[in-house]
């Protein structure tokens, strides 16, 4: 993890165990860090992962993809499908990504929609901001 205001949460609680990081801030946000490749041979497995975390209660989650080593748009689907599903449930949702991500979303028109922020110190205030004012659902 690059920031050090967040807490790893049970790895028996998250599978699967040793791919992704799970992380709880103080404030009970849920951070998932992923790693590796997000593309049309994870997305699937990657689906169900978003989908566990979605059933573990937070005030708001958090997607990391700046360990991600490559993201395509079926890895981009599973980010806007989670955050579409956490916003209409009432959560906060933020991203965090890192420039080449950034152009990626950019290129493909979604950067303004998932609003990404480059440090979880951001995303946290980012978050709390944004409860706010309204928010902006991207449907995929």
């Amino acid at each position: 993890m690059h920031d050090t205001i967040a807490e790893p949460v049970d790895a028996a609680s998250w599978p699967p165990a040793g791919e992704h990081a799970l992380l709880r801030t103080e404030t009970g946000l849920l951070v998932a860090e992923l790693h590796g490749d997000i593309d049309l041979a994870t997305a699937a497995h990657l689906s169900l992962w978003c989908d566990t975390l979605a059933a573990v209660a937070a005030p708001g989650y958090v997607i990391d993809l700046r360990p991600v080593s490559f993201i395509d748009s079926a890895g981009l689907d599973v980010v806007l499908r989670f955050r579409r599903r956490v916003i209409e449930a009432g959560c906060g949702f933020a991203l965090l990504c890192d420039t080449g991500q950034l152009r990626l979303l950019r290129a493909n028109g979604t950067a303004e929609a998932l609003n990404p922020f480059a440090t979880l110190a951001e995303a946290v205030s980012g978050l709390t901001a944004s409860r706010r004012r309204p928010v902006f659902v991207y449907s995929a």
